[in-house]
């Protein structure tokens, strides 16, 4: 009988542990020094056992974190726990409360004469001031006067399509796939969309090129950074391209930068920062990676359209609220929203890190995935044989929810492609706690069984 070589006595060891119970699914397994010393085999031979299951998708590894079993059996089973990979939410793990409560406490104190007066419509004037610097430390340079403080940026969107196409018989560019609210605001508007394709690596600027040449587009909404669905980031060169293209064109740029304060890339600017005419409208939120409950957002306006974008806000809604606006100025002011960005940004940076390690580690080849560094958005493009909503629906069943992507894609744009185009899962790590993020395997499971 031949003899077993050193790297398969240590698999042996690890099966035996996997069989006797010692090591259960999602658990890591005994590190490299202490197996060595166990069975008095060198690391360097034991660390290349654990690569070896590692390539036959035993386990995956996470960077200086070990390596951690999954089992094909396992992870096919209905999670405990449902796992929500659907809604876009912070972890409440995550969410300030107690800072947040104080804060709320003092804005309270400090405008207790004026508590039950309207604000201005445009926005609290000190936040108006303290978000003016607060941007220009990302390239974004405008007065104060030309912020105004929205409900959520949804409501920021919806206030600039109704001033640019209240009157107008243009059309709004969008790309596709693009945030579905944006689209389901402009269908409620009646206004006519026309799609591009967003990709992994930018547009095809030639046929932006045509598109904007024609006349007929009023303004190009685009999610330059961390975009909703596909977690896609747009390069500097494709900033500039886009900037450059909408002013030879005359088409406004409505530029929805929502996640800007997650980071990306060094020395990633927005396309504000590139437009030369500053006439790009800017739009930031302040619920995704924050307080979700404040709805709280802002937008910068070029000086033409700011009387009248106030008017159409104060038709309807007179006013936001003054409370959560002051607590959000001394948030900021007090270094506590900036502190608490940071502890936002590792633990979704984390999460991501360890979303792409599974999906390295275990999705076979023909599995296509986009997992970024940043963000809070995995993309999931799926073979032609396995349908989107249906697979949505396959996951539930094991305790697991994502979003087919349909509704993303402009409803022309899709009659005009086949459905394979859009043919994509979203999941969204940002609700998801760190320790849940194992249900990657099991979708990666559930996968490969449905393409078989």
């Amino acid at each position: 009988m031949m003899k077993k070589s050193k790297v398969e006595v240590v698999k042996d060891f690890i099966f035996r542990e996997i069989k006797d119970g010692k090591i259960k699914n999602g658990q890591r397994l005994p590190s490299c020094r202490e197996v060595s010393s166990y069975l008095s085999i060198n690391k360097i031979t034991v660390n290349k056992a654990y690569n070896e299951l590692e390539r036959e998708h035993k386990v995956y590894s996470i960077p200086r974190g070990g390596f951690y079993l999954i089992d094909s059996e396992e992870r096919l089973k209905v999670v405990q726990e449902e796992v929500d990979f659907r809604t876009v939410k912070p972890d409440e793990k995550l969410i300030p409360y107690r800072e947040f409560t104080h804060v709320m406490n003092k804005a309270v104190d400090m405008y207790k004469n004026t508590l039950f007066e309207y604000e201005s419509s445009g926005g609290l004037s000190s936040l108006r001031d303290t978000l003016k610097y607060e941007f220009e430390k990302d390239g974004i340079y405008t007065a104060a006067e030309r912020i105004i403080i929205t409900n959520g940026a949804q409501q920021a969107i919806g206030l600039v399509f109704q001033y640019l196409f209240g009157k107008s018989k243009g059309k709004l560019l969008v790309e596709s796939p693009t945030y579905s609210l944006a689209l389901k605001l402009a269908d409620h508007l009646g206004i006519d969309i026309i799609g591009i394709e967003r990709r992994v690596d930018g547009f095809d600027y030639k046929e932006m090129e045509i598109i904007f040449k024609s006349g007929e587009i009023t303004a190009f909404y685009v999610i330059p950074r961390h975009h909703n669905p596909t977690g896609y980031t747009l390069s500097e060169k494709d900033k500039q391209k886009i900037a450059e293209l909408s002013y030879k064109y005359n088409v406004l740029i409505i530029e929805d930068d929502y996640l800007a304060d997650l980071g990306s890339r060094k020395g990633s600017m927005s396309i504000h920062y590139y437009d030369i005419s500053k006439v790009t409208i800017y739009i930031r939120s302040f619920s995704k990676a924050f307080m979700p409950g404040i709805r709280m957002g802002a937008a910068v306006l070029p000086e033409s359209m700011i009387e009248e974008v106030i008017n159409i806000k104060h038709i309807s809604d007179l006013n936001t609220s003054k409370i959560p606006q002051a607590a959000l100025d001394i948030f900021i002011k007090s270094g506590m929203y900036e502190k608490h960005i940071k502890k936002v940004k590792k633990s979704y940076e984390t999460k991501l890190k360890k979303a792409a390690k599974i999906v390295k580690s275990l999705s076979p080849l023909g599995f296509s995935w986009y997992v970024p560094e940043h963000g809070i958005f995995i993309w999931l493009h799926l073979p032609e044989n396995i349908e989107a909503v249906e697979f949505e629906k396959k996951l539930k069943h094991h305790g697991i929810l994502v979003k087919a992507a349909s509704e993303f894609f402009p409803e022309e744009w899709s009659k005009e492609k086949n459905q394979r185009n859009c043919n994509y899962i979203r999941i969204c790590i940002s609700g998801v706690p760190e320790e849940n993020m194992d249900a990657l395997a099991t979708i990666i499971s559930v996968m490969e069984a449905e393409g078989k």
